[in-house]
């Protein structure tokens, strides 16, 4: 399991709070979904007993782009898991899931760069972009 930071479940917060907002790609995969909703609902549900932290949770929901808000959701978060190593054990156990079921699942297809007579290559430490890039599978693109 990854070390979790408010920071990091914060972001992922505003990607759920980007779909209830009606703001978020349609490229979202099902799984991914379902594990940011999860994570949402466990934030939503420690924060239920505190006005405040419930009210920055919601304001995020309508505005997720908002910097100011997620900071705010940020800063409230930074306060439940400095207390509450449990809470921060199941949220990077969510977190974890998120990333497993974003792994895998990524497909890209002519979003590049191009090389005639060559060959383009990229690295990355957890996130590569190019053209028709396939993630954890081996199978072609459909159409090749």
């Amino acid at each position: 399991m990854d070390m979790v930071t408010a920071a990091a479940i914060t972001s992922l917060l505003v990607s759920y709070g980007k779909h209830l907002a009606g703001v978020a790609s349609d490229a979202i995969d099902d799984g991914v979904t379902r594990g940011l909703r999860a994570l949402w609902e466990k934030v939503r549900s420690r924060f239920s007993g505190d006005e405040q932290a419930s009210g920055a949770l919601a304001r995020l929901a309508e505005q997720p782009e908002n910097e100011r808000r997620q900071g705010a959701v940020e800063d409230h978060l930074d306060d439940f898991m400095s207390a509450d190593p449990d809470f921060v054990e199941a949220l990077a156990k969510l977190a974890d899931e998120v990333k497993t079921a974003g792994y895998g699942t990524i497909q890209v297809r002519d979003a590049g760069a191009v090389a005639v007579g060559g060959n383009v290559s990229i690295k990355g430490t957890h996130h590569v972009a190019g053209r028709d890039v396939i993630v954890g599978t081996n199978e072609p693109l459909p159409g090749s």
